[in-house]
């Protein structure tokens, strides 16, 4: 998470040291996005067969490479390759990190999911600010060799991993065939509308603070002070989900988080919209967590990582489109165009999923060859 988020604290250096405009950084964010979208839709079940350690190693080294790749780079089509590759080794990664997580202790899986969002968000909120500190205090490569090597003792610090103990899944079909499930989908499109948001965030955001005339280091800041309600709420949000049962929780916190997202549009200083931001991340700390035990609840233990890879393919997909399209607007017309259409459009999607899961017979899990 640390070296998505640094890659994006840098996209408005990248823009004024290298002359990419606003839609090339556009298209290499969603670069990024579209590969991970592709590992996790065809790689993400072989956590289900007993690959999740292999597939969690191998992503850190893929990501490990491209931090190195990206201190090299100074085009747009070396930034595209080196934002595609590490797009795709979290995406072979992630899968197996949240089949591990889902299936390590069933009694508390909405408080595990709460806490692997609080890691998540922890990377998410620590990389950009530690990122904009060292291109200040050294060079725009520096941020990206300290996250490799810290990658690679990471890598060598976990030591030998197990497989997790959760039934582990024969079948080889594609998990595509998971969206037969309406109750599932439904589920999807609302923990996925939250991309929508967080793509036109990763794209726009940098871009955005440096023309309102903040420096690296307050834009990296500003990332970490964004990530501290996901990093607070993740656990509570989680937990809350499993004792309630009530998918309520997750479509009135990503709601919120949209409607919040709104004012952002009017703001004309960087620590306005930094703040607006701060509230409107209240909602997502809640409701992201929530969704995602929910999600988790609508399969069975051998068809775990093949549905997370499903949702992770989703959430990139959904990732990317918005990137694309809020750099565009950005480019086009202004900061009101990308707040005011971008939340508008979360909005509907998490309508559309409740009336589609609430609309459906009970079905509690797809089963494993359904």
């Amino acid at each position: 998470m640390a070296s998505l988020a640094a890659v994006i604290t840098l996209l408005g250096d990248i823009r004024d040291e290298f002359g990419l405009s606003e839609t090339q950084l556009g298209l290499v964010v969603g670069a990024g996005f579209f590969a991970a979208f592709v590992a996790q839709l065809t790689l993400g079940r072989l956590a289900d067969k007993g690959y999740a350690p292999a597939m969690i190693r191998y992503g850190l080294v893929g990501t490990a490479i491209c931090m190195i790749g990206f201190a090299f780079g100074s085009t747009f089509w070396e930034f595209m390759f080196w934002r595609a590759l590490l797009g795709f080794a979290v995406g072979v990664a992630q899968p197996a990190i949240r089949r591990t997580v889902i299936l390590a202790e069933p009694k508390h899986t909405g408080r595990n999911i709460g806490r692997l969002g609080v890691a998540e968000v922890l990377g998410f909120g620590l990389g950009p600010a530690v990122a904009g500190v060292l291109a200040e205090v050294g060079s725009f490569d520096l941020p990206f060799y300290v996250i490799a090597v810290v990658i690679i003792v990471t890598l060598l610090g976990i030591g030998h991993l197990d497989s997790d103990e959760g039934a582990q899944s024969i079948d080889d079909r594609s998990a595509l065939l998971l969206l037969r499930d309406r109750r599932l989908v439904g589920t999807l499109i609302i923990v996925t509308s939250q991309f929508l948001l967080i793509g036109s965030y990763e794209a726009v955001w940098a871009v955005m603070a440096t023309d309102l005339g903040a420096e690296t280091w307050e834009i990296g800041l500003s990332f970490t002070v964004f990530g501290i309600p996901l990093a607070l709420f993740a656990t509570l949000g989680g937990s809350w989900a499993q004792r309630s049962g009530n998918i309520a929780i997750a479509a009135v916190g990503l709601g919120a988080a949209a409607v919040l997202a709104m004012p952002i549009a009017f703001i004309n200083s960087v620590w306005g919209v930094v703040g607006m931001a701060f509230v409107a991340a209240i909602g997502a700390g809640i409701g992201f967590p929530a969704g995602l035990y929910f999600y988790s609840q609508t399969v069975v233990d051998e068809r775990q990582a093949a549905a997370q890879g499903v949702l992770g393919a989703t959430e990139v997909l959904f990732g990317g489109v918005a990137a694309v399209l809020a750099a565009w607007l950005y480019d086009a017309q202004d900061q009101i165009a990308v707040w005011l259409i971008m939340p508008m459009i979360t909005i509907i999607c998490i309508l559309a999923g409740v009336i589609l899961r609430e609309g459906t017979r009970h079905s509690p899990h797809v089963g494993a060859t359904t």
